[in-house]
């Protein structure tokens, strides 16, 4: 495998000065923590920031939408897990320049996607920030142990697939960082980005199957998650680079960016973007025709397989090369 990015060795140097868990199930290292409860179900813990100019511009659009977006991508984290989200709690970090009615917009957009989700927003904290607008959240959800789905479970052999299409949200970002007025036609890919939907059902869908052997969202984009998971289950993988589902909207934008010499490249996108916030997972091969039946309509291709070689390898026409490392956030 290739080097392991800062990111990742900030966290298991962090993990390392605690001590070892004593109350905890599943504690660092997945989408979500587990802890157990009375009654057998796990408890399961996700926490995520966003940070003005980090992870989202105000010019991009409303600020509904970001409140939807922060819940949604904590969502995702419960969803790959094979959890159901039941509460959240949320942190703002106020600049000055953010008024009351502002923030109310921004939760009006967290309690939309809460409503629609089933989850209750419980509280939180609020402080006024001499930086940027920054908003955390906390979401938990239960999950039976027999349902719990981790980055760990794969083997050599199995088969790999993701949900629905790639590389929009990462298309997105480069439409609203251009400054120009949009065709309608690229909308889709615009909102993958600000109003991503977070695939609770399908994962349940999946979990009960009792045939996925490890999952986690797509959160970094295949290159870095599909590194995470092997490196968890302790595999590698062949990515067959004409089996991803690039979203169509992903080809036009790019066309449409090129026009104005910003170009980009939809297998880029699709491989290192990040934020589809789709689920990537590993099953046996004769699980295949279940597992789609069980998240009809969402689409479920399969683009490769886990291998007994810690390699990582990208597929095409029969040549294979290292899978490199896509998004990182240090």
């Amino acid at each position: 495998m290739s080097q392991t990015p800062d990111e990742d060795i900030l966290i298991a140097l962090l993990a390392g000065a605690l001590p070892a868990v004593r109350h905890t199930h599943l504690g660092i290292g997945d989408d979500a923590a587990a802890v157990k409860l009375p009654g057998g179900d796990l408890l399961l813990v996700t926490t995520d920031l966003l940070m003005e100019d980090v992870h989202f511009r105000l010019a991009w659009g409303d600020l509904g939408q970001l409140g939807w977006k922060a819940l949604a991508q904590n969502l995702s984290d419960i969803a790959a897990m094979g959890g159901v989200p039941t509460h959240a709690v949320i942190s703002l970090a106020l600049p000055a320049g953010i008024t009351a009615v502002q923030a109310e917009a921004l939760y009006r957009g967290l309690g939309e996607l809460a409503a629609q989700s089933g989850v209750d927003i419980i509280g939180g904290d609020t402080i006024r920030s001499s930086g940027p607008l920054t908003i955390g959240v906390t979401v938990l959800g239960r999950v039976a142990p027999a349902d719990l789905l981790t980055r760990d479970g794969g083997h050599p052999g199995d088969a790999l697939f993701v949900t629905g299409a790639l590389g929009a949200a990462a298309a997105g970002v480069r439409l609203l960082d251009s400054g120009r007025t949009t065709p309608e036609a690229l909308r889709p890919a615009i909102l993958a980005q600000l109003q991503p939907q977070p695939r609770l059902a399908a994962a349940r869908g999946l979990a009960t199957t009792g045939r996925v052997t490890a999952m986690m969202d797509l959160s970094d984009g295949v290159a870095t998650d599909l590194h995470r998971l092997c490196r968890a289950s302790g595999v590698g993988a062949i990515v067959e680079r004409a089996r991803l589902p690039i979203a169509p909207v992903v080809f036009a934008a790019c066309a449409w960016l090129a026009e104005t010499g910003a170009a980009c490249d939809p297998l880029e996108m699709a491989l290192c973007g990040g934020e589809d916030f789709e689920l990537l997972l590993s099953t046996p091969p004769a699980a295949e025709d279940e597992l789609r039946r069980r998240i009809v309509p969402l689409p479920l291709t399969r683009i490769g397989v886990l291998t007994a070689s810690p390699d990582l390898l990208l597929r095409d026409d029969a040549h294979d090369i290292p899978l490199p490392w896509g998004f990182t956030h240090f």
